[in-house]
């Protein structure tokens, strides 16, 4: 149980004003906007007191900075829950909530619980979502992705210097350009790019929703018809995607295959200990390696377009920040093809028994049944590709885009003596850095040697310290009374947060001293091996052949990865969470939700993952 600072156990959570934030932290509050902060108006602190709040450790594992706030909690609070409330009316969902403390985000589901409401959005929903289900397909083609690059060509396109001229240009005075535009110029770039940002985000959300209760339609037809189905079989079912998301994984299967066709040289090039600027100057000495360096150049735009830790975090990047995750992946796609080991999914494979399962399933069913259990299998097959989808052309792609063009505004900034580091201009808000842009114009504007401030540095320097004091401390997992029974069906699909994982977080029904543990059987299997923890994608070099993943959950950027292990095991995440269907699509046994894996297991133990049931057991300690 938590315990009060009385001793006494209570089987609640701190309320917001009770949660310690380390002292090192100090100051963090002035980081983001008082509407994310619990406790800025008395009628509201009442309702934020008396609602259930969890960590939401699936995008928010570490502090955000002030302007990743913009991509995983500003977007997520205004889009998800406008496209739940405003634009589908989703009947009994009225979106999200978002508080932070210390750095990290908590959130709460807004649900719709008056009856004659619920009525009335029904009949929205239903028009609108029957729409968008019966023409899934071009809308998806000719307008969303569409869309999407518009926004991703338009960012690109902005225009930012990377310093402004000692003197304005003659063109100023001789053609009346009414003074030098570019450092208004400047400004109404970088407000263009939180505009189009924002509007990343609307796609974002635009069918996201949709897609998600396509599958929990899909799902509860299963358990209406099926009562005894497991969640592993459903997810079975929805095998053999052919996502976006993967094709990373495909271009490096493929570039790993060119290297071994082209001899030796490549191959060796690629397993050298150099930097990827090292790899490359040595690739363009040679036919071949100029060959496979062409082919590399032509698929890093899209494909390579890969963020770090899920893509709200810009402190971390993406692939084409430094290269290194790409070549570390092609070294080991190289030596497992030299070895003669398989690097590919066999998609045809899996979609055939994914159709085993299904005609299992419907021969269970009477003539009545099956046009029932179709039309909903049907529906989830159309549209679930783009739960993967839009995580690649947004959360990767375009963050991409965005992370570099912000690290363009940042040289600048760097390049005038306002701040130390390019990507330092993340740790001010949206709203913040205009600040900084004027404050460079004014500087500017009084010519050579006028006095440039030091308080934008000595900021930077006080928030990356109270990032780092924040990234040591361990936030609570939850805030305020727990539900008696979690029954939001997203919030256990997508964070796998269940009745017992709450229960677990209390204390209540925790058994340390027990060798199992058990989550969401979220991909049949079963696999013994040796545990790799891994927290963060910088350790996963280190993951070696045939060990079973344990991590608080899994990235897009990890997918190469499930290549060469032989299961996973995550803290969160539901059957649909991203470590879920890449493990169905790898056909890894995998176990998420566990809640304790990461703090209870140790690389080196041996372990047995059950799939199939949702249990992992601890075989043997490591010493």
């Amino acid at each position: 149980m938590i315990e009060e600072s009385n001793s006494e156990p209570v089987d609640r959570f701190p309320l917001p004003d009770e949660v310690e934030v380390p002292e090192e932290c100090e100051g963090w509050e002035e980081m983001y906007p008082r509407y994310f902060r619990f406790g800025e108006s008395p009628g509201r602190t009442e309702l934020e007191k008396d609602r259930f709040w969890f960590w939401d450790q699936k995008d928010s594992p570490t502090p955000l900075r002030p302007w990743d706030i913009t991509l995983c909690v500003e977007s997520i609070v205004m889009q998800l829950s406008q496209a739940q409330s405003r634009v589908f009316a989703v009947p009994p969902a009225m979106g999200i909530d978002l508080r932070i403390i210390g750095g990290y985000s908590y959130a709460s589901p807004v649900p719709c619980t008056d009856p004659e409401l619920l009525e009335e959005r029904g009949s929205v929903f239903s028009d609108r979502s029957g729409f968008v289900y019966e023409n899934f397909d071009k809308l998806y083609e000719d307008e969303w992705l569409p869309a999407v690059k518009e926004i991703g060509q338009e960012i690109r396109d902005l225009e930012v210097p990377e310093q402004l001229p000692e003197y304005a240009p003659d063109e100023v005075v001789f053609e009346a350009k009414g003074l030098y535009p570019e450092s208004v110029n400047v400004q109404s770039a970088y407000n263009r790019l939180q505009e189009l940002t924002l509007r990343g985000w609307q796609r974002h959300f635009e069918y996201l929703n949709l897609v998600y209760l396509a599958y929990l339609s899909f799902k509860q037809t299963c358990d209406d018809l099926f009562p005894d189905i497991s969640d592993n079989a459903i997810g079975e079912m929805v095998t053999g995607l052919e996502t976006d998301l993967f094709f990373a994984d495909k271009v490096l299967n493929d570039l790993a295959q060119q290297a071994v066709e082209l001899g030796d040289e490549v191959p060796e090039i690629l397993a050298s200990d150099g930097t990827p600027d090292e790899k490359i100057a040595r690739l363009e000495e040679t036919e071949a390696g100029r060959e496979f360096r062409e082919a590399f150049e032509d698929v890093k735009d899209p494909w390579f377009h890969i963020t770090v830790s899920r893509g709200y975090h810009s402190a971390e990047g993406s692939w084409l920040d430094t290269l290194e995750q790409p070549f570390e992946h092609l070294h080991e796609k190289v030596t497992a093809l030299q070895e003669g080991e398989e690097i590919r999914r066999d998609i045809k494979a899996l979609q055939e028994g994914r159709e085993e399962v299904v005609d299992e399933y419907r021969s269970y069913l009477t003539d009545d049944e099956r046009p029932q259990f179709d039309q909903a299998h049907q529906l989830v097959l159309k549209v679930y590709n783009h739960a993967e989808d839009h995580q690649f052309w947004i959360e990767n792609w375009l963050h991409t885009i965005i992370f570099q063009k912000l690290d363009e505004f940042g040289e600048l900034l760097v390049n005038h003596g306002i701040l130390d580091e390019p990507r330092d201009i993340t740790l001010f808000g949206r709203n913040e850095v205009p600040e900084l842009l004027a404050d460079l114009a004014r500087v500017w504007s009084q010519g050579k040697g006028a006095h440039i401030p030091n308080y934008w540095k000595e900021d930077a320097d006080k928030r990356k310290r109270i990032l780092g004091a924040a990234e040591e401390w361990s936030p609570p997992p939850a805030i305020g009374d727990p539900p008696e029974e979690v029954t939001d069906p997203m919030v256990i699909m997508l964070w796998g947060i269940t009745t017992e994982t709450v229960q677990n977080w209390l204390g209540s029904t925790q058994e340390e001293d027990s060798n199992k543990m058990s989550g969401f059987a979220s991909s049949s299997g079963i696999a013994e091996g040796k545990a790799r923890v891994v927290t963060s994608g910088s350790d996963l070099n280190k993951v070696e052949r045939d060990e079973i993943l344990v991590s608080p959950l899994t990235n897009p950027d990890w997918t190469p990865v499930f290549s060469k292990v032989a299961g996973a095991v995550t803290d969160n995440g539901g059957a649909t969470s991203h470590t879920a269907i890449v493990c169905r699509e790898y056909g890894l046994p995998a176990v998420t939700g566990a809640g304790t894996a990461t703090s209870r297991l140790q690389t080196g133990d041996r372990i047995r993952v059950d799939g199939n049931k949702g249990s992992v057991e601890i075989l043997e300690k490591t010493e």
